[in-house]
Protein backbone atom coordinates (compact mmCIF):
# COMPACT_ATOMS: atom_id res chain seq x y z
CA UNK A 1 0.00 0.00 0.00
CA UNK A 2 1.11 3.41 -0.80
CA UNK A 3 2.06 5.53 2.17
CA UNK A 4 0.39 8.79 3.41
CA UNK A 5 2.71 11.54 4.31
CA UNK A 6 2.55 14.21 6.81
CA UNK A 7 2.22 17.54 7.01
CA UNK A 8 6.02 19.28 7.43
CA UNK A 9 3.85 21.67 9.95
CA UNK A 10 2.54 18.99 12.23
CA UNK A 11 5.93 17.15 12.37
CA UNK A 12 8.88 19.75 12.51
CA UNK A 13 8.71 20.68 15.73
CA UNK A 14 9.92 16.68 16.19
CA UNK A 15 12.56 16.85 14.30
CA UNK A 16 15.93 16.24 16.56
CA UNK A 17 19.18 16.81 15.75
CA UNK A 18 20.64 13.15 13.76
CA UNK A 19 17.57 12.55 12.44
CA UNK A 20 17.95 12.35 8.32
CA UNK A 21 15.63 14.14 5.40
CA UNK A 22 16.04 12.44 2.57
CA UNK A 23 15.13 13.70 -1.05
CA UNK A 24 14.18 13.16 -4.92
CA UNK A 25 15.82 15.44 -6.79
CA UNK A 26 14.77 16.67 -10.36
CA UNK A 27 18.08 17.60 -12.08
CA UNK A 28 19.25 14.91 -14.65
CA UNK A 29 22.29 14.33 -12.63
CA UNK A 30 19.83 13.53 -9.17
CA UNK A 31 17.77 11.18 -11.52
CA UNK A 32 21.48 9.25 -12.71
CA UNK A 33 21.76 8.71 -9.02
CA UNK A 34 18.01 7.40 -8.50
CA UNK A 35 18.19 4.80 -11.06
CA UNK A 36 21.54 3.56 -10.68
CA UNK A 37 20.79 3.14 -7.37
CA UNK A 38 17.37 1.75 -7.87
CA UNK A 39 16.04 4.27 -5.93
CA UNK A 40 13.73 7.80 -4.91
CA UNK A 41 15.90 9.68 -3.12
CA UNK A 42 19.58 10.98 -4.71
CA UNK A 43 20.21 13.75 -1.61
CA UNK A 44 20.35 12.67 1.97
CA UNK A 45 20.68 15.60 4.83
CA UNK A 46 20.99 15.19 8.55
CA UNK A 47 18.63 17.92 10.95
CA UNK A 48 20.67 19.58 13.36
CA UNK A 49 18.82 22.12 15.96
CA UNK A 50 20.41 24.99 16.81
CA UNK A 51 19.76 25.00 20.24
CA UNK A 52 21.83 21.48 21.28
CA UNK A 53 25.22 23.06 19.14
CA UNK A 54 24.59 26.29 21.32
CA UNK A 55 24.53 29.21 18.19
CA UNK A 56 22.46 31.45 17.24
CA UNK A 57 20.53 31.16 13.76
CA UNK A 58 18.61 34.33 13.93
CA UNK A 59 15.95 32.78 16.12
CA UNK A 60 15.67 29.63 13.82
CA UNK A 61 16.17 26.15 15.85
CA UNK A 62 15.80 23.64 12.98
CA UNK A 63 18.92 23.19 10.67
CA UNK A 64 20.02 21.06 8.36
CA UNK A 65 23.46 20.08 7.61
CA UNK A 66 24.17 18.87 4.21
CA UNK A 67 26.52 19.17 0.91
CA UNK A 68 25.95 20.31 -2.45
CA UNK A 69 26.53 22.07 -5.16
CA UNK A 70 26.53 25.86 -4.96
CA UNK A 71 23.22 27.49 -4.04
CA UNK A 72 22.14 30.47 -2.84
CA UNK A 73 20.92 29.45 0.61
CA UNK A 74 23.33 31.14 3.17
CA UNK A 75 25.05 28.89 5.97
CA UNK A 76 24.26 30.46 9.37
CA UNK A 77 27.83 30.71 10.70
CA UNK A 78 29.62 31.56 7.70
CA UNK A 79 27.01 33.54 6.47
CA UNK A 80 27.57 32.86 2.51
CA UNK A 81 26.78 30.43 0.35
CA UNK A 82 29.17 27.91 -1.06
CA UNK A 83 29.66 24.41 -2.62
CA UNK A 84 30.35 21.81 -0.10
CA UNK A 85 28.94 21.43 3.31
CA UNK A 86 27.06 23.46 4.68
CA UNK A 87 24.47 24.16 7.82
CA UNK A 88 21.78 26.54 6.51
CA UNK A 89 18.01 26.62 8.13
CA UNK A 90 15.48 24.32 6.87
CA UNK A 91 12.55 26.42 6.12
CA UNK A 92 15.35 28.13 4.01
CA UNK A 93 16.28 24.96 2.14
CA UNK A 94 12.70 23.69 1.49
CA UNK A 95 11.79 26.70 0.50
CA UNK A 96 14.49 27.50 -2.42
CA UNK A 97 14.05 23.45 -3.52
CA UNK A 98 10.23 23.46 -3.81
CA UNK A 99 10.31 27.42 -5.40
CA UNK A 100 12.87 26.45 -7.85
CA UNK A 101 11.53 23.08 -8.75
CA UNK A 102 15.48 21.36 -7.27
CA UNK A 103 13.77 18.48 -5.48
CA UNK A 104 9.92 17.63 -5.43
CA UNK A 105 9.61 14.87 -2.53
CA UNK A 106 11.14 14.74 0.88
CA UNK A 107 10.94 11.76 3.62
CA UNK A 108 12.01 12.39 7.27
CA UNK A 109 13.35 9.64 8.66
CA UNK A 110 13.97 9.83 12.76
CA UNK A 111 16.53 8.38 14.60
CA UNK A 112 16.03 7.03 17.77
CA UNK A 113 19.22 7.23 19.83
CA UNK A 114 20.54 8.01 22.68
CA UNK A 115 21.46 11.60 22.66
CA UNK A 116 24.32 13.56 24.88
CA UNK A 117 26.10 17.00 25.14
CA UNK A 118 28.89 14.92 24.17
CA UNK A 119 27.55 13.80 20.49
CA UNK A 120 26.56 17.51 20.08
CA UNK A 121 29.73 18.73 20.97
CA UNK A 122 31.22 16.55 18.22
CA UNK A 123 28.91 18.03 15.52
CA UNK A 124 29.65 21.63 16.73
CA UNK A 125 33.26 20.35 16.13
CA UNK A 126 33.43 18.99 12.84
CA UNK A 127 31.33 21.63 11.22
CA UNK A 128 34.05 23.96 10.79
CA UNK A 129 36.69 21.11 9.65
CA UNK A 130 34.12 19.90 7.42
CA UNK A 131 33.50 23.69 5.64
CA UNK A 132 36.59 23.71 4.12
CA UNK A 133 35.65 20.53 2.06
CA UNK A 134 34.09 21.54 -1.42
CA UNK A 135 31.57 19.22 -3.60
CA UNK A 136 32.95 16.79 -6.24
CA UNK A 137 32.98 17.79 -9.69
CA UNK A 138 30.27 15.62 -11.74
CA UNK A 139 33.59 13.10 -12.63
CA UNK A 140 34.12 12.57 -8.73
CA UNK A 141 30.86 12.53 -7.53
CA UNK A 142 30.41 8.64 -9.41
CA UNK A 143 33.94 7.79 -9.17
CA UNK A 144 34.21 8.34 -5.44
CA UNK A 145 31.28 6.23 -4.16
CA UNK A 146 32.37 3.40 -7.04
CA UNK A 147 36.37 3.58 -5.71
CA UNK A 148 34.79 3.50 -2.19
CA UNK A 149 32.24 0.67 -2.68
CA UNK A 150 33.79 -1.41 -4.81
CA UNK A 151 37.28 -1.07 -4.12
CA UNK A 152 37.31 -0.43 -0.45
CA UNK A 153 39.54 3.03 -1.77
CA UNK A 154 39.41 5.92 0.55
CA UNK A 155 39.32 9.22 -1.35
CA UNK A 156 40.53 12.55 -0.05
CA UNK A 157 38.11 14.80 2.03
CA UNK A 158 38.83 18.11 0.31
CA UNK A 159 35.78 17.43 -1.60
CA UNK A 160 32.68 15.31 0.03
CA UNK A 161 29.19 14.40 -1.57
CA UNK A 162 26.21 14.51 0.17
CA UNK A 163 26.00 10.91 2.20
CA UNK A 164 29.41 11.13 2.82
CA UNK A 165 29.03 13.81 5.39
CA UNK A 166 26.22 11.87 6.91
CA UNK A 167 28.35 8.82 7.06
CA UNK A 168 31.25 11.13 8.18
CA UNK A 169 29.30 12.69 10.88
CA UNK A 170 27.33 9.30 12.13
CA UNK A 171 30.55 8.17 12.54
CA UNK A 172 32.19 10.89 14.43
CA UNK A 173 28.90 10.73 16.64
CA UNK A 174 29.84 6.80 17.22
CA UNK A 175 26.91 5.58 15.61
CA UNK A 176 28.52 3.96 12.34
CA UNK A 177 31.57 1.71 11.81
CA UNK A 178 34.57 3.17 10.38
CA UNK A 179 35.71 0.38 8.97
CA UNK A 180 33.81 1.39 5.12
CA UNK A 181 35.48 4.55 3.91
CA UNK A 182 32.99 7.21 4.18
CA UNK A 183 32.91 7.25 0.28
CA UNK A 184 31.41 4.08 -0.33
CA UNK A 185 27.97 5.23 1.06
CA UNK A 186 25.37 6.61 -0.93
CA UNK A 187 21.85 8.29 -0.02
CA UNK A 188 20.30 4.55 -0.63
CA UNK A 189 22.05 3.44 2.25
CA UNK A 190 20.39 6.05 4.37
CA UNK A 191 16.90 5.29 2.95
CA UNK A 192 14.49 2.16 3.79
CA UNK A 193 15.98 0.50 1.27
CA UNK A 194 18.63 -0.81 2.04
CA UNK A 195 19.03 0.63 5.87
CA UNK A 196 22.75 1.24 7.07
CA UNK A 197 22.91 -0.76 10.42
CA UNK A 198 23.86 1.30 13.39
CA UNK A 199 26.25 1.20 16.27
CA UNK A 200 24.97 1.52 20.41
CA UNK A 201 21.59 -0.08 19.67
CA UNK A 202 20.77 3.16 17.98
CA UNK A 203 18.07 2.81 14.69
CA UNK A 204 16.74 5.10 12.18
CA UNK A 205 12.78 4.68 11.94
CA UNK A 206 10.52 4.07 8.27
CA UNK A 207 10.64 7.06 5.93
CA UNK A 208 7.67 9.50 6.70
CA UNK A 209 6.77 11.37 3.50
CA UNK A 210 6.60 14.92 3.80
CA UNK A 211 3.36 17.08 2.76
CA UNK A 212 5.02 20.78 2.57
CA UNK A 213 3.00 23.50 1.73
CA UNK A 214 5.13 26.44 -0.05
CA UNK A 215 3.21 29.35 1.83
CA UNK A 216 3.14 27.96 5.27
CA UNK A 217 7.17 28.38 4.75
CA UNK A 218 8.89 30.92 7.11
Amino acid sequence: MKKQSVDFEEIKDYLQTGDLILMHGLHSSSHVIETIEGSLWSHVTMVVLASDIGIDADNENILLWESDEMNPVKDVILKRGKSGPMLVKLSERLKYNLSQKEDSIFAVRHLYAERNQKMYDIINNIIPIMHKSTFPDTFHEFLNPIEGRVFKKKTSLDTIFCSELIAYTYIKMGLLTSIHPVNSYAPVDFSEKLSVGLLKRAWLGDEIKLNIDLNKLK
